[in-house]
């Protein structure tokens, strides 16, 4: 099989080749950035995606496949996370031009792994085709090795812009990299085979049915009743928009409590006989819940009272051992039950080992944390189970999975409770759409309360059943239906069988290619 982009390899290597190539792997990469909330602009993004893909691939050597694998996924990034900007130049107090430079770094950072799966895949296809199909399976591992693999940091994965597409129904097979795999396996199928039909070309031409094959492939598995139901309950968000307390920053505890007491006393329908859950978010009581002074106690006694049912707050705690902890507590009567947080926040709730210098030279007021246990299980509450995940722990499917160690106490409705205030809006619908995968990938419904805007219901199938506005304080109350049954593949088995078919379709394009070049 020749190469149908020799002319373009020639192209590229010249000297005004080489700079037009470069300049447009950033703006497709920027087209990509669209398909992701806020913007959610599908069809843009995934042009801009599989022409990036067709760029990747359309080099034999690894060197230049790098390099423009790095600019496609900077240009993606950089404007995918500019949310970071705020937290480091308001909230860090460092310097514009610092806190921008950090973004660049951080977009670097993160497509570093697409640079790496793009020479990987040119190193190993010697063809085109078997590159661009190969290129799929190599992403797909480097997006998992970006996430729970090894950096942790898995923001902005293919799978987030696929949310109301038949692709996310691969999710409860296999998680988000199962539906990266899907996505990047369809977009490279059908770059090839229109480049290959017209080129006459017999095997791309095939390729035409594999998006078809892989969508219909998706609608089934969405369509798939992964769960049954197991009741109702009556679920109140307090969505109270408290501001952002940082290290400059003295906040009355007892001050916070009684604004969320007053949106509590909102009337609860009498008709609604299911029982009653109060959520509030993360970032309500900022200081450690054991030491509150006299006010802060009455405040906190009061708060209790005015949620007339089973309530969540969110405050710090030291174990032990003296180490701090940001915990979540579940107060049922008497009971209180509390879930510690197991993702912490890099350079949020702790330094990432060799930065300490870069904190302290920042003049950054930041605490160590600690990280929970994976032991935790989900809290019996309302008469169901609560799987609590706090704010970043929405962000890969690890601590979702831990709430299924004890399949007698699986979780009934899962618990998103974050205070994103720190950061631009636009990070607010990007976390709520990773709520939205767990939540399809678990069938579970799920509830994500958040501080300062969009705080949200979801079904087991990631659908909005309600959504308080995108900002500002609000109250949003809905009987909702929770589930139960057996754990779906993706709780069971994890990333694991994405990632076997990831590596195959790597390994199977690279000996096509060698035995077909």
């Amino acid at each position: 099989m020749g190469d149908p982009f020799a002319p373009l390899n020639k192209f590229v290597h010249s000297r005004s080749g080489r700079w037009l190539t470069a300049v447009a792997a950033v703006a497709l990469g920027g087209l990509y950035s669209t398909a992701f909330a806020p913007l959610s602009l599908k069809v843009p993004g995934f042009i801009g995606l599989t022409a990036g893909l067709v760029l990747m691939a359309a080099h034999r050597s690894a060197w230049p496949a790098f390099f423009l694998g790095f600019l496609f996924a900077l240009g993606a990034f950089v404007p995918g996370l500019s949310w970071t900007v705020r937290s480091m130049a308001e909230f860090g107090r460092i310097p514009m031009p610092v806190a921008l430079l950090g973004l660049v770094a951080l977009a670097a950072l993160c497509a570093l792994f697409w640079a790496v799966a793009a020479a990987v895949t040119a190193k190993f296809c010697r063809t085109f085709t078997p590159r661009l199909l190969g290129l799929a399976g190599a992403l797909t591992v480097f997006e998992w090795l970006r996430g729970s693999g090894f950096a942790d940091f898995g923001w902005l994965t293919p799978a987030l812009a696929t949310l109301d597409t038949a692709f996310t129904g691969f999710a409860p097979l296999g998680g988000g990299h199962l539906v990266n795999l899907m996505l990047l396996l369809s977009l490279a199928g059908f770059a090839a085979a229109l480049i290959g039909r017209a080129r006459r070309q017999l095997l791309p031409t095939f390729l035409l049915a594999l998006p078809a094959v892989l969508i219909m492939a998706g609608i089934w598995s969405g369509a798939h009743t992964w769960s049954e139901p197991a009741g109702k309950v009556n679920v109140r968000l307090v969505q109270a928009n408290l501001p952002v307390v940082d290290g400059w920053t003295r906040a009355s505890a007892a001050d916070r409590l009684d604004v969320a007491s007053e949106l509590m006393r909102t009337p609860w329908d009498a008709e609604v006989k299911s029982p009653r859950l109060v959520l509030t978010a993360e970032g309500i009581i900022s200081s450690d819940i054991l030491r509150l002074n006299q006010k802060g106690q009455e405040a906190l006694e009061k708060f209790l009272e005015s949620a007339g049912g089973p309530v969540l707050f969110n405050g710090f705690r030291r174990d032990e051992n003296r180490s701090w902890l940001n915990s979540s507590f579940l107060v049922e009567g008497a009971t209180v039950a509390v879930t510690d947080k197991r993702k912490l926040v890099p350079f949020g709730e702790y330094v990432p080992p060799g930065f300490r210098w870069f904190v302290d030279a920042m003049g950054i007021p930041l605490t160590d944390l600690t990280a929970g246990g994976f032991e935790q299980t989900a809290l019996p509450v309302a008469g169901i189970r609560a799987g609590i995940l706090i704010c970043y722990e929405n962000l890969d499917g690890e601590v979702l999975r831990s709430l299924w160690r004890d399949p007698e106490a699986a979780p009934n409705l899962l618990v998103v409770t974050a205070n994103l205030g720190w950061f631009s809006p636009s990070i607010i619908p990007q976390h709520l759409d990773m709520t939205r995968l767990l939540a399809i990938a678990s069938a579970r419904p799920a509830a994500s309360v958040n501080m300062s805007g969009r705080s949200a219901l979801i079904d087991e199938k990631g659908r909005r059943i309600a959504q308080a506005p995108v900002k500002g304080a609000a109250v949003l109350t809905r009987e909702i239906s929770v589930t139960a049954g057996s754990p779906t593949p993706f709780i069971r088995f994890g990333d694991v069988p994405a990632l076997i078919l990831a590596v195959l379709t790597l390994l199977g394009c690279a000996v096509y290619s060698r035995k077909f070049s």
